[in-house]
């Protein structure tokens, strides 16, 4: 794979994390017990996906 392809694809991981960041967070706000348990595990998955593209970013631009 060539060094754009990779970042493009770094880049729609990242979308993709904060995507379900932002939709999740207005649940983690929220009495029930249920909507914290519902949105703490995307919220979570999101942030592992923000931060494995932030960090494949990084590498590729350490390595020029």
């Amino acid at each position: 794979m060539t060094d754009k392809t990779i970042k493009y694809i770094a880049i729609i991981t990242m979308v993709a994390g904060l995507f379900g960041m932002l939709f999740c967070y207005r649940f983690l706000w929220s009495a029930r017990m249920e909507d914290l348990v519902g949105a703490g595990f995307p919220f979570v998955a999101g942030s592992i996906l923000f931060g494995a593209g932030l960090l494949t970013l990084a590498q590729m631009n350490k390595n020029k």
